[in-house]
């Protein structure tokens, strides 16, 4: 059997952004992080920690991408949370857990239209994050400014035909994905989130979001910089613990956050 044909399914593209907040200031990063509408007590911890920022002129700002829910009580708390805290970017889709390239869509969506950045941080809700490290990556010499894209690099995937993120032949039918990195924690630059934007009426939706970008990418020539510092695994003796190298640490709890906090604003 031969599997070369892309993707199936609609291409095009339908806005759900909601949100339509603008950021004037000039940001070298901006943070946007995909949670659940539920997850009230990790978005609290995250502006707790590693996204409260002390700065009169941030050189960065942090957002949470939260879509819609059929729970009455947690949609009435969010539109409170969004009034108080003016951080919610919103879309009008409904949450679920395949619903994440929408989200992803809406986000970069949102950044392009409505805030001025230099590069984009994308991750979930259960990271931890060492912010200046971030920034004195991105403002090195050696880091490029523009057609970047770095994270944990993905090299010659292979698509799951069983399990959690099994994928069928007829959503996709080649026997590799494109180069991707995980969605817990990527940057691009400026240029590659328009880049992304621009493409998405002319690719086919997938809805592994990683995977999206991982293709989004590729239609657009950009390759991948691996770094090791976004850690999807890490060495025992470092749980809860950032290693010289930590950018971004995957599966990070609300204690574990605080703890790494800590230790990066007052290192041992």
């Amino acid at each position: 059997m031969n599997h070369t044909t892309t993707p199936t399914s609609q291409i095009n593209y339908k806005s759900f952004l909601i949100t339509r907040r603008s950021y004037v200031q000039h940001y070298d990063l901006l943070i946007i992080i995909s949670s659940a509408p539920g997850n009230f007590g990790r978005r609290n911890n995250i502006r707790k920690t590693w996204a409260f920022e002390r700065s009169a002129k941030p050189r960065w700002t942090s957002v949470f991408l939260v879509a819609q829910t059929r729970d009455e009580t947690v949609s009435n708390v969010l539109l409170d949370e969004d009034e108080a805290l003016k951080d919610l970017v919103r879309a009008s889709y409904y949450d679920h857990y395949w619903n994440q390239t929408r989200k992803i869509q809406m986000g970069f969506e949102w950044a392009v239209t409505y805030c001025n950045f230099s590069f984009l941080l994308k991750l979930d809700d259960d990271v931890f994050v060492h912010v200046p490290r971030v920034l004195s990556f991105l403002s090195a010499p050696t880091t490029p400014k523009k057609m970047f894209y770095a994270g944990n690099h993905y090299t010659n995937p292979i698509p799951l035909r069983e399990g959690k993120w099994k994928v069928t032949y007829e959503e996709y039918n080649e026997t590799r994905y494109p180069d991707f990195c995980p969605g817990f924690g990527y940057i691009l630059s400026h240029d590659v989130v328009r880049a992304f934007v621009d493409t998405f009426s002319s690719l086919p939706f997938f809805r592994l979001d990683d995977v999206y970008v991982g293709m989004l990418a590729s239609k657009n020539g950009i390759n991948i910089t691996h770094n090791v510092g976004f850690e999807l695994l890490h060495p025992l003796q470092y749980v809860c613990v950032p290693t010289n190298d930590t950018l971004v640490r995957h599966d990070v709890g609300e204690e574990c956050q605080m703890k790494m906090f800590n230790l990066a604003i007052f290192p041992r």
